[in-house]
Formats: C-alpha cells, sequence, structure tokens
C-alpha cells in the first residue's frame, strides 16, 4: 500500500528518499525470526518506521513502508496460532509470543496510526488478492532475477472493484467464507486513505514458474471471468475456471506444506 509521502512524518520521509532502496533487504537476522521461532531484539533496523519502497507517478511521490518489526510482531503470533496447542511451544515458546503481544500492545498504545502497509503470504499469491485488479493493469518487467509480474492500480478503483466483489459473492451459492474473506481484504484497504495506490508483486513467487507461465499467466482476467460468471448465475462455468485457476496455484502453494 502506497501513501503520498506528504502524508507520513517529516522526518520518515526524508530518510525515506535518502534511502531509496528498490529493494528490501532480506538480512539473515530477518529471517532467523521465523525459522527459530525466536524474536530479535529491536534497534533502528528493526523499529516500525525502518526504511520504504518508493514509487512516483505522474509526478507525484508515494512510499510505502516497510514496517519492518511490526510484521515481525504480527507474523510470529500468526504462526503460533495456526499450531496445534500441543506442539505450539515447540516452535513458537510461550514467553516469547508473551513478549511479541507486549510490544504489539506497545505499538498500538502509543502509535496508533502505525499500521502495515504490506500483506505478505509465502509461496503463493492469494487469488483473493487478484480482485482488486483490472487485468489491464498487469505488468510484465525482467530483473537480474528474470521475469516478474506485478499488478498496481489507485486505491479508489481497487475498493470499488473489492466492494463489487463481495456484492457478488454475497448473492451466490459459494461458502461465507469465501466472501468474509475477500471482506476482511477490503476492510484493510479502507482503513487508507483514498488517494493511495495499490500494488501487487509476486515477488520471489514467480521464481517457482516458467517464464512462458509467467508470459501466459491471466490471474486477476480468471478471478473477474468467475466472478461475471457467478453474477448471472453460471455455476458451471465459474466452477471451471475457478478449477484451473487454482490447480496452477495450489503446485506452487504446496511448497508451503513440503517446508
Amino acid at each position: 500500500m502506497y501513501q503520498p509521502l506528504e502524508s507520513f512524518p517529516p522526518d520518515d520521509a526524508q530518510r525515506w528518499m535518502e534511502q531509496a532502496p528498490a529493494e528490501q533487504p532480506t538480512s539473515q537476522v530477518g529471517r532467523a525470526w521465523l525459522v527459530t521461532g525466536r524474536l530479535p531484539g529491536g534497534g533502528d533496523s528493526m523499529s516500525v518506521a525502518d526504511g520504504a519502497f518508493i514509487r512516483r507517478m505522474n509526478e507525484k511521490v508515494y512510499a510505502c513502508p516497510w514496517r519492518t518489526r511490526l510484521r515481525m510482531l504480527v507474523g510470529l503470533l500468526a504462526f503460533r496460532g495456526t499450531l496445534p496447542e500441543e506442539v505450539a511451544d515447540a516452535f513458537v515458546d510461550d514467553e516469547v509470543a508473551r513478549r511479541a503481544a507486549r510490544e504489539l500492545a506497545e505499538i498500538s498504545d502509543n502509535q496508533p496510526e502505525v499500521r502495515s502497509h504490506i500483506l505478505h503470504a509465502n509461496w503463493h499469491v492469494p487469488l483473493r488478492w487478484f480482485a482488486a485488479f483490472d487485468p489491464d493493469e498487469r505488468i510484465l518487467t525482467e530483473d537480474r532475477d528474470g521475469l516478474r509480474v506485478r499488478y498496481e492500480t489507485t486505491l479508489a478503483a481497487a475498493r470499488e472493484r473489492l466492494e463489487r466483489a463481495v456484492d457478488i459473492l454475497d448473492l451466490s451459492w459459494l461458502d461465507d467464507s469465501v466472501a468474509t474473506a475477500l471482506r476482511e481484504l477490503t476492510e484493510w484497504i479502507s482503513d487508507f486513505p483514498i488517494d493511495g495506490l495499490l500494488e501487487l508483486d509476486y515477488g520471489s513467487v514467480a521464481a517457482m514458474f516458467g517464464d512462458e507461465d509467467l508470459v501466459d499467466d491471466r490471474s486477476a482476467e480468471e478471478v473477474w471471468s468467475c466472478l461475471g460468471a457467478l453474477r448471472v448465475g453460471d455455476a458451471d462455468r465459474a466452477g471451471r475456471t475457478f478449477e484451473t485457476l487454482s490447480e496452477r496455484w495450489a503446485t506452487a502453494r504446496a511448497h508451503e506444506a513440503m517446508n
């Protein structure tokens, strides 16, 4: 989630512009916390206001703060919450979880304006994320790591599309959990001022696909094809489209279970 640079505290905005890295660093410290279930100590490099992605569009500058520490705290507690109670302590012990919860509470009390501008999913792109984008907003680029896929749109357009998708799902025969997941995404987006930008970046997930698969990938188009079929009551077409789409992403997501 990118917001206009002037909407952030001036000190943060100046520091982000001076750093202006192309990519978020992936230090060993940043990786170790999840592997070991241990939360590293705080510090400037892990503060709630460390670096930021910078985007320029139409002579306007936007920033997406990393909020590394904040995302680490939330991620650690979320990871522990997915584990059976009997084995949770073996991965993230209770003391670490309590410390993470206390730190989150302190951030909420002392800096209520701070929120995570980044949603992250391992090994796949959740299909509901594509509903925020028009197929024509797909951008295919190439860098030293190979082909990359991303989508980019205005926040106003993303909110309108997500609200329309929720309305379609609410009237469909699908389980309520599908609409609930999309509604939660809509609520997260709605917490931000409307003059922002929204980006979906495949990131390292792109490496799980061959170049031809990335070039031919039309996930947003297929998501909206499925929603369009649901809107007119064509359950067969919706089912076929969703099956094709989910099978493609299931192969990538299988890495999550193996890891």
